[in-house]
């Protein structure tokens, strides 16, 4: 059975309003009292009730923005974008936001631990998606809410992502309106991520029988064996697709120096160092929408277990 306030007050010789105070670090509370408190809650396995807690003190008036371990994602400028829509959607309704980053998931639930128990937030939005993630195990075990930024239709959670497979149909028109192209390149990570296959199958619903794609995955952490890569598969190629921005710059510097570049259409509108863009364009996905609605949802779903998925065209 989980223990409770009164099971450490009555360990304790106190009351259970002197157990409430002290495990809320009441300046009140003397703290030799707080620590002998702490202890026997430590000895019980005593768990916050977050809900209770919540209602007593009126909770947080911040949201958690929970990113994911990898550094790659932590200086992505769409990111950051998705962050700034965040922040002015909380702004608006009196709230801020607080950043759980850091190099290892064992950091990150520490930090968001530390959000949860002592900060009291009980509203959070997820920057990534992974099948199994303790982080988002941590939430569900002590009932706080969260959307993610993300989609699988096997998940029962609120989902907020790109119509991938829509944007991936119109930069197949996008592309055909650049120039003549029969046979394209769709350049995308080692990792396959769901993304860049809604953006693959879209891409391949707007081409006629006549048209091919052909795949192929680069390595973002070798910049020079990409560049490679792009360059020893071209032959017969006569246009490009990239899953996203970083990728699309690979292939813009494999023709920097060709008089008659080929055109390539990329995703997330982020190429603003590009000095000459006549053969590269790149989709808005509108990461800023994506943030504030994010932000929304965590305040006005009332139910977050089931599956439900807003689309952002």
């Amino acid at each position: 059975m989980t223990a409770t306030i009164k099971d450490i007050a009555t360990k304790a010789g106190v009351s259970t309003s002197t157990v409430s105070r002290a495990l809320n670090n009441d300046p009140h509370i003397l703290q030799e009292t707080k620590t002998r408190i702490m202890k026997i809650a430590h000895e019980l396995d005593y768990k916050t009730n977050f809900n209770a807690k919540t209602l007593a003190t009126g909770g947080s008036r911040s949201v958690g923005i929970i990113f994911p371990s990898n550094e790659r994602y932590q200086t992505n400028p769409f990111y950051l974008e998705i962050i700034s829509g965040i922040g002015s959607e909380l702004n608006h309704r009196g709230f801020v936001s607080t950043v759980a980053l850091a190099d290892s998931t064992e950091q990150i639930m520490e930090i968001v631990a530390t959000m949860a128990h002592q900060a009291h937030i009980t509203k959070y939005i997820f920057l990534y998606f992974e099948k199994e993630d303790p982080v988002r195990d941590y939430l569900d075990q002590n009932k706080l809410d969260y959307v993610i930024i993300g989609n699988d239709p096997e998940v029962s959670r609120v989902f907020i992502d790109n119509d991938n497979q829509f944007f991936g149909k119109l930069a197949g028109q996008k592309l055909i309106t650049m120039s003549p192209a029969n046979h394209i390149l769709f350049l995308e990570t080692r990792r396959r991520l769901k993304f860049e296959e809604e953006r693959l199958s879209g891409l391949q619903s707007s081409l006629t029988s006549t048209q091919q794609v052909k795949p192929l995955a680069i390595d973002l952490k070798e910049p020079r064996q990409a560049l490679l890569t792009i360059q020893n598969n071209l032959t017969g190629i006569d246009g490009i697709v990239a899953s996203q921005d970083e990728i699309g710059e690979f292939a813009y510097q494999a023709f920097l120096h060709e008089e008659h570049p080929l055109s390539i259409v990329t995703f997330n509108n982020l190429l603003h160092g590009f000095p000459d863009r006549k053969n590269i364009y790149s989709f808005d996905l509108k990461p800023r929408r994506i943030g504030q609605v994010a932000a929304q949802k965590i305040f006005d779903v009332k139910n977050f277990m089931h599956h439900r998925l807003f689309l952002i065209k």
